[in-house]
């Protein structure tokens, strides 16, 4: 993805008989985005999405997209954010008080299961088990999974009973029927939690949307919640034991501040810059639009009907805008009161695709490591290069780390 540029801003790219045009370049992909966006669909990935999360705001396009935004927006805003940080940090606490010193602990599972047990606590007021923790992180997994291989797969491929296929639609079928049982769970027990649930109930009596409606709405949630912070959470854990030097920066930054509360996390500069290099290091690595009429873009006539892809990890790694761009350099970020901001540092996308969660997904990232880093430090295993997981970011399959108390 990084290489195309070399062809050009956009670039033809053939996977088999499918063809997409790949945009390399932030100016024409803001166009895309933002200045004309209504000239452009969902497109090839949301297609395969579609089939498990039918009508939700991951896949709704148009008008449709803007009203169910609309209807969500609210589990969002800051008040609901103040309420479910001490959830997280409640979460984390948990977590590095269940290690031991010396400890090897396999940081992804470990970083998926906080990430679950974040959301269900937060937006679904429902404290999980392990072994419903177990059962989502697997269902997230296959799902992530088979979009990513089933929207490359030839169409005549795309529904075989492969192994992808099979994973992909039964863990659709079963994290369904999950959202399905909180809902109703809820609706028995006749409480109010003011959070995405009663949202959700709410519009069900106000705006008559269907039970079917009202679970595919949630399966977003949990399933876009899940996967973008778990890889963030990950990498964070790589990038501090690949490298000691940021690692001890941040743990001196946590210990002169002393015990924030999980709503002051913001006073970490280090720690934001930190994760600013985090996600621009480690973004998503294809994301696809589709014109629904002839559009221009970069003197190239495209018809109506063509896919579209573009990649954040591209843009995030173009040396006109980030000097040497596969270094890791949390000090090539401005301090937080500089005001200053970088126009093509989009990690949460933009436009009317800008994530929903972006806010909720940078106090998770803040919370987590601040306790994390609190009590330990991460040492790496292995010199070898960790095989990576299928899904919408890259990530290490499984990253094992050593863990050892923070000194003082």
């Amino acid at each position: 993805m990084v290489d195309l540029a070399e062809a050009g801003k956009i670039a033809r790219v053939e996977v088999g008989s499918l063809v997409v045009y790949v945009i390399t370049d932030f100016e024409l992909l803001h166009r895309v985005l933002v200045e004309s966006s209504a000239d452009y669909e969902r497109g090839l990935l949301f297609e395969r999405i579609r089939l498990i999360f039918g009508d939700s705001l991951i896949v709704a396009d148009g008008q449709r997209h803007n009203d169910i935004r609309r209807l969500l927006q609210p589990a969002f805003h800051r008040a609901s954010l103040a309420s479910y940080a001490p959830v997280m940090r409640r979460n984390a606490d948990a977590l590095a008080s269940s290690w031991q010193p010396g400890q090897i602990v396999e940081a992804r599972a470990a970083m998926l299961e906080v990430v679950i047990a974040n959301l269900l606590g937060s937006m679904f007021s429902h404290e999980p088990d392990s072994e419903e923790i177990q059962l989502i992180s697997g269902l997230i997994e296959d799902i992530g999974a088979g979009v990513m291989v089933g929207s490359v797969l030839p169409k005549r491929l795309a529904n075989l009973p492969l192994p992808v296929n099979r994973k992909f639609f039964a863990a659709g079928t079963r994290l369904r029927d999950y959202c399905r049982e909180l809902l109703v769970a809820r609706r028995a027990g006749g409480e109010r939690r003011n959070d995405l649930i009663d949202i959700l109930l709410d519009s069900s009596e106000e705006a008559g949307h269907d039970d079917e409606f009202l679970v595919a709405q949630a399966m977003t949630v949990l399933f876009g919640g899940t996967d973008a912070s778990t890889a963030a959470l990950t990498w964070a854990l790589y990038e501090l034991s690949q490298h000691p030097e940021v690692a001890s920066k941040l743990r001196q930054e946590i210990s002169a501040a002393g015990d924030l509360g999980p709503n002051d996390l913001d006073e970490l500069d280090y720690l934001n810059r930190f994760l600013n290099e985090v996600v621009r290091t480690h973004s998503a690595l294809l994301q696809t639009r589709r014109s629904v009429t002839t559009v221009e873009l970069d003197g190239f006539t495209i018809p109506a009907g063509t896919d579209i892809g573009y990649s954040l990890t591209a843009i995030h790694r173009n040396p006109d805008v980030f000097a040497e761009p596969d270094v890791f350099d949390p000090d090539r970020w401005p301090t937080s009161n500089s005001g200053s901001k970088c126009r093509s540092f989009i990690p949460f996308s933009m436009g009317k695709q800008m994530c929903i969660g972006n806010n909720f997904a940078w106090v998770e990232l803040q919370t987590t490591l601040y306790s994390l880093l609190s009590k330990w430090e991460f040492l790496p295993t292995t010199n070898k290069k960790l095989p990576r997981a299928l899904g919408p970011i890259p990530v290490p399959g499984k990253l094992p780390l050593e863990v050892r108390p923070v000194a003082g």
